[in-house]
């Protein structure tokens, strides 16, 4: 034991001293590339990055005389005019990591917004955000670091603020990375003319802006008095800016981020229209880019490993006017969610297109008086009635929410416990025989009636899982006043029948066979959205509430049903299974199986990237499913990443798999090592005999 213990400590010896040679040998060498500076000056201890910048607080007047604080990260290193970048977020300035992107030779900007922190004013909750964003934009271009190129930055508040700002058409907006955010906050507080209530009294709370509450409330019409400052919806010709828009299937702003890039890339000014990219996940809002959602665990392939690099493209290309790929890159990429539990089922992959929605047919589910959903047209049904309570209203599990916990969680949540009640109408469809994708935007149309003169009406569709598990995947709310514009009242005449539609916003999601469609259709959803009293009382001012007898009609007449849009395009191959040795040897032959299954069972191509500058173009045709064995040798020592994609005789690609292979150095580096380490400590070895004693 003694001897292992000297042992142990030799190695350990020379395992520093190599590093403190290593690192003494770095030095504070500083890596130039594209005229940006890296530092290289690592503190060995602490691991804290030197700064290379000055940072300095100012002042910004605005238009109306208002201040705004805002920092300014400058590069120590910045010798003529550069562009900068900006961040404006209502969540306090100071520890925004400005820092990092100034020591990589970026001016760099945050600043608090007008009521927050540091800053003067009134929190207006975004309405000044339209005119504040210029006037900060303006001011960084009279500095005489800046070359009047801005690209801003951010998610969540700090996202919408970007989308504001661009509305003002800003010359100095060159380009944007917007995540999780929408820019238009009247359908973000009142979807479907309903009040989000857990989100937005929740945030407000946590904001200490709740008295924003009342004034809300009192503008639950759409007028552009009121919501003109915090909306796009009617002046995208404005905007002017390329941008990337990031965003996940169950964020709680997932259609409004669709919404911005089909504004700015079909609608927009000529600085915007074609030059926008969309990127949603299957992510909620509090955890973008990871694999666990709710209650489910989706593949390694489900994390965000690539959005950053839309970001460096970008700026190369709008702010420092370096071509790149970034306009080669799809438009729209997204991924097709699935059965998480089935490796070999269809779904779970990333599809890479250039426009959204797909081509799609709208298949119409109709909703059968046996509880039955199906494609078959609708009999002679008698209707279905139910209470809603508004005392006793369905509670929350899950869905696009912005916070994951209690008590409306976020995500996809199993829906059993509130669905198995009197007031929820089921409608399911048989066991499917094969995959059925549904891509695009989600509605339900309704035939109802009711003996109040308001209520509302909720529709959930989820996936049954073979062990019985009912996933929640999107959901919408109506309130009946609002069922003709949110910008007036229509009340209900009781027992009169009224067809509505009710809108479930946007997803991707296969089916797997052996799986079941579910609708859930019933008139409360809370606390995500407020429980409607049933009465004429305006948002949140009633004092007393009914009980509503409200009918779901399914007869010929009156054909209730989910509308689905079933995907209608080409499916690209299966990403390919890589087999083969993790190790090998320099100038040795190695074989590698690869494999790729089309879904329609098309013939498949194969492009394989060898990951030392060498690859095999495309090769084939093969078979689906057909096993394709391929050898390579290696020259060098080194961990090598080998790439494979397929496409099939439609050209459609699919996204790369990789497999590792180690060709590791060989005993003489060893022998190299010791011999430089005894070179550079030549009194190791007299240390060594100490320890052992000889």
């Amino acid at each position: 034991m003694k001897i292992l213990k000297v042992r142990n400590g030799i190695v350990i010896i020379i395992v520093i001293l190599f590093i403190a040679s290593s690192v003494f040998s770095i030095g504070s060498a500083n890596l130039i590339k594209n005229d940006i500076i890296y530092n290289k000056n690592i503190d060995f201890l602490s691991f804290q990055v030197n700064p290379i910048f000055t940072k300095e607080t100012y002042m910004v007047e605005m238009r109306d005389g208002i201040h705004l604080a805002t920092d300014v990260y400058l590069p120590d290193n910045i010798s003529s005019p550069h562009g900068a970048i900006l961040v404006r977020t209502p969540y306090n300035k100071n520890g925004s990591g400005m820092g990092g992107w100034a020591n990589k030779g970026w001016p760099s900007i945050v600043q608090d917004t007008r009521g927050r922190f540091q800053s003067e004013g009134i929190d207006t909750i975004f309405r000044d955000a339209h005119t504040d964003g210029p006037d900060t934009l303006e001011w960084i271009s009279s500095q005489n670091w800046s070359n009047g190129k801005v690209a801003t930055i951010g998610g969540s508040a700090t996202g919408i603020v970007q989308y504001l700002m661009a509305g003002a058409g800003p010359d100095q907006l060159k380009c944007q990375y917007i995540g999780a955010a929408t820019p238009n906050l009247y359908t973000t507080v009142y979807p479907g003319g309903q009040f989000r209530k857990n989100m937005l009294e929740a945030w407000l709370q946590n904001q200490g802006s709740t008295y924003v509450l009342p004034e809300l409330w009192a503008h639950e019409n759409y007028s552009l008095e009121y919501w003109t400052n915090v909306s796009l919806e009617d002046n995208w010709q404005d905007v002017n800016v390329p941008a990337v828009h990031l965003g996940g299937w169950y964020d709680c702003f997932c259609q409004g981020l669709i919404d911005g890039f089909m504004g700015y890339q079909y609608d927009g000014g000529t600085g915007a229209a074609g030059k926008s990219k969309l990127i949603v996940g299957p992510w909620t809002h509090a955890f973008f880019g990871e694999r666990l959602q709710g209650e489910l665990l989706y593949p390694e392939n489900a994390k965000d490993t690539f959005s950053a690099e839309y970001w460096d493209e970008i700026l190369e290309q709008y702010i420092l006017g370096e071509s790149n790929d970034f306009e080669n890159r799809p438009n729209v990429v997204y991924y097709v969610m699935g059965d998480v539990t089935n490796s070999e089922a269809l779904g779970n992959f990333w599809r890479y297109t250039d426009n959204w929605p797909p081509e799609y047919i709208e298949d119409e589910w109709y909703f059968h008086e046996n509880k039955i959903l199906s494609l078959d047209s609708p009999g002679s049904y008698s209707p279905l009635t139910y209470s809603y309570n508004p005392t006793n209203p369905v509670p929350t599990k899950g869905g696009t929410n912005l916070y994951p916990l209690a008590p409306t969680w976020a995500g996809p949540y199993d829906q059993r416990s509130v669905e198995n009640r009197a007031d929820v109408l089921l409608f399911t469809s048989d066991v499917l025989t094969e995959p059925y994708e549904a891509t695009g935007p989600i509605k339900a149309r309704l035939y109802v009636s009711s003996d109040c003169p308001d209520t509302d009406f909720t529709v959930k569709l989820t996936d049954v899982y073979p062990d019985g598990r009912s996933m929640l995947i999107t959901d919408g709310i109506l309130r009946m006043r609002n069922r003709n514009g949110c910008d007036h009242w229509e009340f209900m005449e009781p027992g009169q029948v009224y067809e509505v539609e009710v809108d479930l916003w946007s997803t991707s999601y296969v089916w797997n066979t052996g799986h079941k469609i579910r609708v859930a259709v019933s008139s409360s959803n809370y606390p995500r959205f407020l429980a409607n009293p049933n009465t004429k009382d305006a948002m949140n001012q009633n004092t007393e509430s009914n009980i509503a007898e409200n009918t779901l009609y399914l007869d010929s007449s009156h054909p209730s049903c989910i509308i689905l849009p079933r995907y209608n395009d080409n499916y690209a191959p299966i990403k390919p299974t890589i087999s083969g040795p993790t190790r090998g040897v320099p100038g040795i032959n190695y074989s590698f199986i690869f494999k790729t299954i089309d879904p329609e069972g098309e013939d498949v191509y194969l492009y394989i990237d060898w990951g030392d500058g060498t690859n095999t173009n495309w090769l084939g045709p093969y078979s689906s499913g057909e096993e394709v064995t391929l050898e390579h040798t290696w020259s060098s020592t080194k961990i090598y990443t080998i790439k494979a994609k397929a496409k099939d005789i439609n050209q459609d690609e699919c996204e790369f798999s990789s497999h590792n292979i180690n060709i590791p150095r060989t005993r003489l580096f060893n022998k190299l090592v010791l011999t430089r380490l005894f070179e550079q400590f030549p009194n190791i070895f007299t240390i060594i005999r100490y320890l052992l004693g000889l």
